[in-house]
């Protein structure tokens, strides 16, 4: 039985949230009562969904916005971090602490929560970009066994 055709839901924020204004495309975390959601705070969490169509897109906080789920099929808008590096169509974004996302780089403990479908040339920070969901750890470089002297 199908009780929804996408994953998206209304969420109020959690009781005394704050900098939710301009929350457009910023990474979310649900809270486990199902009636509210906070701001990612922390790069290495992995978050529920984005924030979609939020009270405070005038610049003021609101009550709450749309939660779209990370498994959610189509293509979104997340929140560039304001330095968001070199984005390309098919580049890894990873969470950054600010709900923001940014470039993989590689480093360890980054978490790819989105895949870029279009490029950013100018590397403009701070507006929205077009993405489609993910959520997992960065992959990282594997490195060579060490290697005792005497083994083969």
């Amino acid at each position: 039985m199908i009780i929804k055709q996408t994953p998206v839901e209304r969420r109020l924020w959690a009781s005394g949230a704050t900098g939710t204004d301009k929350s457009e495309g910023k990474l979310v975390k649900a809270s486990a009562d199902g009636n509210t959601m906070s701001l990612l705070a922390s790069a290495s969490d992995i978050p529920d969904g984005v924030v979609s169509n939020p009270d405070g897109r005038d610049g003021t906080d609101g009550n709450g916005g749309d939660l779209i789920r990370m498994n959610h099929p189509g293509i979104v808008q997340v929140r560039l971090n304001d330095t968001p590096g070199t984005i390309e169509d098919g580049t890894d974004l990873v969470a950054c602490d600010d709900a923001t996302v940014k470039a993989a780089t590689g480093a360890a403990g980054e978490v790819v929560v989105a895949k870029s479908v279009a490029p950013n040339t100018s590397g403009q920070g701070g507006c929205l970009h077009d993405a489609i969901l993910v959520a997992r750890p960065a992959a990282t470089p594997e490195t060579a066994p060490a290697v005792t002297p005497g083994q083969s």
